[in-house]
């Protein structure tokens, strides 16, 4: 914030990291727009157990990658008056906030650093937590017991109130680890304003904006499944939001950048990892079916109306423990008989190395071919690809698996060729998923000379969840005569990923559209679309406001992407796979909605 703002004016936050890898400018171009606030955002799920290896390698637990980018920036920050709040911490925010210290003399600057601690809880299950935490899984209520199992990582989710004390205590370089990528926007907001904490309102209003922003360009047109409307989206600018008193927001986009700003694009992010309506953070709980969406034109997206309510008692738990080894191998078929190829291969391969049944976990994807008489090589191949995954290491090792299958290369399928070399399995975690009580975390906000500072939560109650509609068999000869379409030509989709699951959202842009679409597209016909799905747990949720449906499939990514055996390992493309679907669409809607695409 700028030394000429007053507390009360509307406060800017850009983004300038969606996740631990993204571009190491957005720092500057995001200060060089007048940003008041940066927010970054570094751990996704995998990322924390990323970090724990590199810690048991001798590196550092945090996003060194952060320091980095502050070292450019230290002088322009500390001119600016600018905020900075991350959660590159990690599983070390005080290492972090140090190297920033240090940074921060090298370069003469002079600026104030916190940490914020109490989520690493992977000690306390095996000390004070011992008995106390029960450790069911989110999505299947089965209960871990730790006995069984060598825990990499645990950290509780935190909130955002840690962070308003920060701020409150002068610092001007807040150093988080794990707490929800929303509550980095929620934290700057709350302090910026003086909000309550009981104010659920506006905080529920900052955790939605905190939402459309955290993933940086995929609120911006990065993503975006209607691309193919605008003439080049180029490179996505970084989401800035601009965020008023009362917690109503514009959501645009760094100048001179590419992309889009529209409602479709913000649409499409809202629909991004969620579930049902209410969307559950530490210190409050977002209705997203409240919330309204006004295109002000210039890139430009009014978010308003949000509300929110108490939060429950409890905060997640994200666990990770060894679930063993992975490997893999892919196989080039090319030309006729392709399917008589791969029958002869998979009969080679199981006879080798062993049957699905042997292993934990057994997977062919089969990738192609488009074309495989007369078209081009490319078109006229498929690419095989096995997966397996055992907590037997020599089971998928070099000798028992990718050794095997590069010796059989003489003597195997005509054509035959291989895109990987053999290799030893690699450790995979997995995702354990739970509901910790709040009560049995302290966060602590750290300062260099000052004595630390323990940060309450805010009192929680019991809560029902949300009920799923499954949409039921209707009558759908009252939209009249149909024309086969692709699906996506009609409505628009985003998936994503959370610990074992898939979502995918759809929405549609008329009203007409979406009384169709909530009778058509039920979980029984989502599975036919998706027979990925077939067996596994869906529900359906309706998002009336967003002309929307939101689909989560259970287990659909096992047990999350570290150990998940799938080609697209975090369900990125599944929204498009269903986009992609013919189905028989209303004659009359499709007009509709063609007008309005034109117009």
């Amino acid at each position: 914030m700028t030394a000429a703002q007053s507390r009360k004016d509307g406060l800017r936050i850009g983004a300038f990291s969606g996740f631990y890898g993204d571009s190491p400018e957005n720092m500057k171009t995001l200060l060089d727009n007048g940003v008041d606030v940066l927010m970054g955002d570094y751990l996704a799920e995998l990322t924390m157990l990323i970090l724990r290896k590199t810690q048991l390698r001798g590196g550092p637990g945090y996003a060194r990658s952060f320091v980095s980018q502050l070292r450019d920036n230290l002088a322009q920050i500390k001119a600016q008056g600018v905020k900075v709040v991350a959660n590159a911490g990690g599983l070390a925010p005080e290492e972090c906030a140090a190297a920033i210290r240090s940074a921060c003399r090298e370069a003469g600057v002079e600026l104030t650093v916190a940490a914020v601690v109490g989520d690493n809880l992977r000690d306390a299950l095996e000390g004070d937590l011992r008995g106390k935490a029960v450790l069911a899984n989110m999505d299947t209520g089965e209960k871990l017991d730790l006995a069984d199992h060598e825990v990499s990582t645990a950290n509780a989710y935190l909130g955002a109130w840690p962070i308003v004390e920060a701020l409150d205590a002068g610092a001007d370089i807040v150093v988080c680890p794990r707490m929800t990528d929303a509550s980095l926007v929620v934290g700057p907001a709350a302090w910026h304003f003086g909000w309550g904490r009981e104010d659920w309102d506006r905080l529920a209003a900052a955790v939605v904006v905190g939402h459309l922003i955290e993933c940086g360009g995929q609120v911006t047109g990065g993503m975006f499944g209607h691309f193919y409307a605008y003439d080049d989206l180029g490179y996505p600018g970084l989401p800035i939001a601009g965020i008023a008193a009362d917690g109503t927001a514009v959501i645009s986009k760094s100048a001179d950048s590419g992309g889009v700003v529209t409602v479709d694009t913000v649409k499409a992010q809202l629909f991004y990892e969620v579930g049902g309506p209410r969307y559950h953070n530490p210190d409050v709980i977002a209705d997203i079916t409240s919330l309204r969406l006004e295109d002000l034109g210039d890139d430009r997206v009014q978010v308003s109306a949000v509300r929110g309510s108490r939060p429950t008692t409890t905060t997640k738990l994200s666990l990770t423990y060894e679930g063993g080894y992975r490997n893999m191998m892919t196989i080039g078929v090319t030309g006729a008989h392709i399917p008589e190829k791969i029958a002869w291969l998979k009969r080679q391969i199981e006879g080798r190395v062993g049957k699905p049944e042997d292993f934990d976990g057994f997977r062919w994807s089969v990738i192609g071919p488009s074309r495989p008489i007369g078209g081009s090589f490319d078109e006229a191949t498929a690419l095989v690809i096995l997966h397996v995954r055992d907590r037997d290491p020599a089971k998928v090792g070099r000798k028992g698996f990718s050794d095997k299958i590069v010796q059989m290369c003489l003597a195997s399928i005509p054509g035959h060729y291989m895109t990987t070399p053999p290799k030893e399995g690699r450790l995979f975690g997995v995702q354990w998923p739970c509901l910790i009580d709040k009560s049995l975390i302290t966060p602590v906000v750290q300062i260099e000379g000052r004595s630390d500072v323990a940060v309450p939560w805010v009192a929680g109650e019991d809560i029902d969840p949300d009920v799923p509609d499954n949409g039921e068999a209707a009558d759908l000869a009252r939209f009249g005569d149909t024309v086969p379409t692709v699906l996506g030509e009609l409505a628009m989709t985003r998936s994503g990923d959370k610990g074992g699951n898939a979502n995918v959202g759809i929405w549609v842009r008329t009203p007409e559209a979406y009384d169709w679409l909530a009778d058509y597209l039920t979980t029984d016909r989502f599975v036919e679309l998706v027979p990925e799905a077939a067996g596994l747990a869906v529900a359906r949720y309706r998002f009336d406001n967003l002309l929307g449906l939101n689909f989560v499939v259970t287990g659909f990514l096992e047990d999350g992407v570290s150990s998940c055996t799938r080609v697209d390992a975090q369900g990125k493309a599944v929204g498009e796979y269903l986009a992609g679907h013919t189905v028989p669409v209303p004659e009359s809607i499709l007009r509709t909605a063609v007008a309005r695409a034109e117009n």
